[in-house]
């Protein structure tokens, strides 16, 4: 019975480490395909992006250094979502600034740098497609560990009835 008591928790160790990996690299995972879709809308705002959308009085401008005193501006329009379904988000792509010109712009606020993933790419959407894929990780742990319990508990039930130990591949 002590073989047993000690497999059992040799294996609900490994079992264990086994699902802090399974949730480490799922992490790992939501943070380099919410950096991927990042770098996408990015990109797409610099190169594609074709006119920009600005109101005075609630729009903020996010200065990117590119080179010395040159400017990338991206522009957000907080309530535009609102208003016509498009995009918050918007800039005139290779229209550079100087920071003198970005000092002058007629918005809400200037920011001298990229807005950050939160900002820019993550929405509630992105956040429940996350806890469900975290939530089917741990589901899969969880479910291994009852396999796993239920087995030693058959193994158990036998010794204390035959006094036997046999332990197969289930």
């Amino acid at each position: 019975m002590e073989f047993i008591k000690k497999m059992r928790l040799r294996e609900n160790i490994e079992i264990g480490i086994k699902t802090i990996i399974g949730i480490l690299a799922a992490f790992l995972a939501i943070i380099l395909m919410e950096g991927m879709i990042y770098g996408i809308n990015l990109n797409a705002l610099k190169t594609k992006s074709d006119r920009a959308f600005i109101q005075s009085d609630v729009t903020v401008a996010y200065c990117i250094k590119e080179a010395e005193d040159k400017y990338f501006v991206i522009y957000y329009n907080e309530d535009r979502l609102e208003n016509d379904g498009s995009s918050n988000w918007s800039a005139q792509a290779n229209e550079y600034k100087t920071k003198a010109e970005c000092d002058n712009l007629l918005v809400k606020k200037v920011v001298y740098r990229a807005p950050t993933a939160f900002e820019l790419t993550i929405t509630p959407v992105h956040y429940a497609v996350m806890a469900v894929f975290v939530l089917a990780v741990c589901g899969y742990f969880v479910y291994r560990f009852i396999a796993l319990n239920k087995t030693y508990n058959k193994i158990e039930d036998k010794y204390k009835k035959t006094g036997e130990i046999e332990i197969t591949n289930m």
